[in-house]
């Protein structure tokens, strides 16, 4: 199997859009592929290359031509033979050896490889240029505050943080990193203070934007964890009513309302957030907090009321999810993603409104985002691209009288092995995100059920109440 991922990986590679690295090469193959790829032309930039490179006239300039050719494949997702090409150029040393080595800790961090990510940045051996260093600080900060070598991340999250004047987005989302690992350590002054720096912050860049919104929404949790319900409220209404973070945001400003018994002020955000995706598990959250709010304001008439539209909204969506089932069974959500998905793409949230309904992203996104599954579609899409190559070459061999019979007869074989085998892996990584996938939304199918039976009983309380108190009347 690891061999065939490996042909389709290059046969991908052989027609695939790649983009240009910026470093200079001298040599006139490497500039001829790097012109011919910036034209648009990659096929021919990448079978010059390899050709170049295989036939052994790049020997002399070996590391410059397979950087180039590790980061073109990188960054088409063709993850195999340039990891391949990289290690060549880091394990021989030099003056590339670093850029090799950063390539590939960028590498292991985005397929969630901690270990190898770790251990491929500290083969660097000197600063990065330019923004290089500062991501590779971010991203090594992040891992060693994931392996909890606390002191480690905060030495290389203040190199960042303090390392330049320049702002840049790396040393913005360091700032945040920085206020996590020290909150870690128990300097929570400290954290707080970089968190406020960063909740001040006026920008339209919507990345930072949402930066700034989980800053406030970190504190307001802080603060509401300490009982300054006060200032957890302000840190919670400072956040924007429609960022990534927004849901989050709205329960969180209600259970701090709620927590003073401001129950009238906490079903403001509350009845906001039930009027959103039911798919989101914070609104179904909603659904119930809303008549938990009427309850204790006495207002049962309302709370029935809404309990009863919750049970409502709980049935549609277990209803839904049985259709996301089917689509899932019929093939529809591996289709609808495939046909959406680049070699570059990387499926987020934010997508959500760009994918068809029959992708079921509104309730498998969470999913959608994790390494594996883009693994999986990364995968299907390079074989489906490969498959149709073949049936393309089949017809093209069939078609052409000039070949000898028995020529063609080996060519036309040698196509239906790669055809069999490639709808063989087709299959099975289908079959696999259709398992991950099916995983998903039974998960999704018992809290619901257990918010059903949760809403029928609180149901069945306000009945029970209703007839001791006005039974006999």
């Amino acid at each position: 199997m690891r061999r065939l991922m490996r042909y389709v990986v290059v046969l991908a590679g052989l027609w695939l859009a790649l983009p240009v690295v910026a470093a200079p090469l001298l040599d006139p193959q490497i500039r001829a592929a790097r012109f011919e790829s910036a034209l648009g032309d990659v096929p021919a930039a990448l079978t010059r290359l390899q050709a170049a490179r295989q036939q052994g006239f790049l020997d002399h300039q070996a590391p410059a031509a397979d950087l180039l050719l590790g980061e073109m494949l990188l960054r088409q997702g063709l993850d195999l033979p340039a990891e391949e090409a990289l290690r060549r150029v880091g394990e021989g040393g030099g003056e590339r050896a670093d850029a090799a080595w950063f390539r590939l800790g960028r590498l292991h961090y985005r397929r969630g490889e901690d270990a190898a990510a770790l251990a491929a940045f500290a083969r660097i051996h000197g600063p990065l240029s330019g923004e290089a260093q500062q991501e590779r600080l971010l991203l090594e900060g992040e891992l060693l505050l994931r392996a909890e070598r606390l002191s480690e991340a905060e030495r290389r999250l203040r190199a960042l943080v303090e390392g330049r004047k320049k702002r840049s987005d790396w040393v913005y989302y360091g700032r945040f990193n920085l206020a996590v690992a020290l909150f870690r350590s128990g300097r929570e002054d400290e954290a707080r203070e970089l968190l406020l720096s960063l909740s001040k912050q006026n920008t339209r860049d919507r990345s930072l934007r949402t930066l700034s919104d989980k800053a406030n929404l970190t504190l307001a949790y802080d603060r509401l964890e300490a009982g300054d319900i006060d200032a957890a409220t302000e840190f919670f209404k400072k956040g924007r009513l429609t960022g990534p973070v927004s849901n989050t945001a709205l329960m969180g400003l209600g259970r701090a309302w709620a927590a003073q018994e401001e129950y009238k002020k906490a079903l403001v955000p509350w009845l906001k957030l039930s009027e959103r995706d039911p798919a989101d598990p914070l609104v179904q959250d909603a659904l119930l907090a809303v008549p938990y709010g009427f309850g204790k304001l006495n207002a049962y008439k309302q709370a029935l009321q809404y309990y009863q539209q919750a049970l409502s909204v709980f049935k549609l969506e277990l209803e839904r999810i049985g259709k996301v089932e089917a689509q899932i069974d019929g093939g529809d959500m591996v289709r609808t993603l495939a046909a959406r998905f680049g070699e570059g793409d990387v499926l987020t949230r934010a997508m959500l409104p760009e994918l068809p309904k029959a992708s079921g992203a509104s309730h498998l996104w969470r999913l959608f985002s994790t390494h594996e599954f883009q693994e999986l579609l990364r995968n299907y899409v390079r074989a489906d691209r490969s498959l149709k190559k073949i049936v393309r070459w089949t017809s093209q061999i069939k078609a052409d009288g000039g070949l000898p019979p028995a020529r063609r007869e080996a060519l036309l074989a040698r196509a239906a092995t790669l055809e069999t085998r490639l709808n063989t892996l087709s299959g099975n990584l289908q079959a696999r995100m259709q398992t991950l996938a099916r995983e998903e939304l039974e998960q999704r199918r018992k809290r619901i059920q257990a918010y059903s039976d949760e809403t029928r009983f609180s149901i069945a309380q306000i009945y029970d109440y209703a007839a001791k108190r006005w039974g006999g009347q």
